[in-house]
């Protein structure tokens, strides 16, 4: 069996840009490698990147380590080195196999395989596949888990079972719970919100745990709350946040609990319980959260099943979690401006598209607004860039608290901003741009403690279908008009084009 799906590509230049699955248009200016390098160290598993002819473009730290290589050994090198002798024909014909259909196996479904050492050795791993497309071309992205110690693991834990015949309703309740927990990490591998996680242990925590109740509690934005994200059974305090100190396995990032006297003190919020165990969520050594549980029926205790359980399911959830936000993190990144956090030029363009295949569907209005800063390279000259930098990214959140929310305002680059303004008239842009410019002069923008002078923007307005029915004459037509504004006028200077 095939440890990964391997896929061909060209050389892997040094500035090749990648970005997350559904972007990277040919052209556009991608992510730079050293960024995808450095997310791949944030990884909490090893992770290699695959090019389309078998070789490893990429590796993270955790990759050599895993397969007892230094990195540069890997990088350059075909993927079938870490795949046994025996496997490797028949990985050459899966990995062109998946090439024909890429998406059959969506990124997080893993497969557990057999993988191969530096020294020989070979040891049972756990395999997600993704696919990262570029400018110039697709790759995968591999993320390897040792299976080793989970397999001793549950290997001496079956055994123990096999020994101890009186303990059969105890080995059924384990098997039950590992059904149970292989359930949710399937559902956890399909999630495409972050809520979604949260409902999944909400919905099946009960099922896994049913002699128990529990709460999942994760830190908040500021990391000193712990805020309740699930729960179930009879004990939850849903919507209270516990101090983060108040749980020693969020401060330790380790288990603990009762039967854990010498680890760490009893956690504050267990006063007045009998037995309880709390499992830190853990990834990129950092932790996340806890699961907190306690025995519905006074004077019971967790059993060792329970504990096991409970580090199985909180791994899958911490890895789920981290994974989740460091997709987003990828794609907020391929269709955000990284100085305004506006949505940057690609994205308008194909909002711009989308727009316009919905107005021209339900003959409805569509409206496009290029604005341009006054006398902006006169602003830099005078402040320097850093000021200017402060006046766009003031300017990016002016915009973003005054429009509703189906508008869509990018920057198109330097001092142009764009305002994508769904099933509004001309008549109708002309009263947004002009209330958005009337506010701007009265903005008041610090940089290093100082006030900086205000600023004053031209618009130039285009309309559907009256100016235009693509994105090339739109755009042409905006920007004839701001121009058309920015010249001087006898009267005084127009605003609007």
């Amino acid at each position: 069996m095939s440890m990964v799906a391997d896929i061909p590509a060209p050389d892997f230049p040094r500035g090749l840009s990648v970005v997350a699955p559904g972007y990277g248009a040919p052209g556009d200016r991608l992510m730079p490698m050293n960024q995808i390098e450095a997310v791949l160290e944030m990884l909490p598993d090893a992770t290699v990147v695959v090019a389309e002819d078998g070789r490893v473009v990429a590796a993270n730290a955790q990759a050599g380590r895993l397969f007892s290589y230094p990195r540069q050994e890997i990088v350059g090198h075909s993927i079938e080195m870490l795949v046994p002798s025996g496997s490797r024909t028949s990985h050459a014909r899966l990995r062109n196999r998946y090439w024909s259909w890429p998406d059959a196996r969506p990124s997080g479904v893993s497969r557990e395989v057999t993988a191969l050492r530096a020294n020989g050795e070979t040891f049972p791993v756990e395999i997600s596949l993704g696919v990262l497309s570029s400018a110039d071309g697709r790759f995968v992205v591999a993320c390897v888990r040792d299976l080793s110690n989970a397999r001793r693991a549950w290997a001496e834990l079956d055994g123990a079972h096999s020994q101890m015949s009186g303990q059969l309703l105890e080995l059924e309740k384990h098997n039950r719970g590992l059904l149970g927990v292989d359930s949710v990490t399937h559902m956890l591998q399909s999630v495409v919100a972050e809520p979604e996680i949260y409902q999944i242990i909400d919905e099946n925590g009960g099922r896994l745990f049913p002699e128990l109740s529990g709460r999942l509690m994760l830190r908040d934005a500021s990391e000193t709350h712990l805020a309740q994200v699930a729960s179930w059974g009879e004990r939850s305090d849903d919507g209270k946040l516990l101090d983060a100190n108040d749980c020693w396995a969020v401060r330790l990032g380790r288990v603990c609990g009762k039967r854990y006297p010498g680890s760490a003190p009893r956690c504050p919020h267990a006063e007045g319980l009998g037995d309880y165990l709390c499992t830190p969520l853990v990834a990129l050594d950092r932790s996340l959260g806890a699961l907190h549980l306690t025995p519905r029926l006074e004077g019971s205790a967790i059993g060792q099943v329970d504990e096991v359980l409970a580090s199985s399911l909180v791994d899958h959830v911490a890895l789920s979690l981290s994974n989740f936000r460091l997709l987003k993190l990828l794609e907020s990144q391929a269709v955000r401006d990284p100085l305004s956090g506006l949505f940057n030029r690609r994205y308008m363009e194909e909002a711009v598209y989308r727009e316009l295949r919905y107005s021209a569907r339900h003959g409805r209005p569509f409206s496009f607004v290029l604005f341009d800063i006054d006398r902006f390279k006169e602003f830099n000259d005078s402040h320097g860039h850093d000021a200017a930098d402060a006046i766009v990214r003031e300017l990016a959140r002016f915009l973003e608290r005054n429009i509703r929310a189906e508008d869509i305002a990018c920057r198109y680059g330097g001092d142009e901003l764009v305002l994508i303004l769904p099933d509004t008239p001309r008549q109708g842009a002309v009263a947004k741009a002009e209330l958005l410019q009337a506010g701007i002069p009265e903005l008041h923008v610090t940089h290093l403690g100082q006030p900086l002078p205000s600023v004053t923007v031209k618009a130039g307005i285009s309309a559907y279908p009256h100016d235009g029915n693509d994105f090339v004459s739109l755009f042409r037509a905006a920007d004839a008009a701001l121009l058309r504004a920015k010249a001087p006028q006898t009267t005084g200077p127009p605003v609007l084009g």
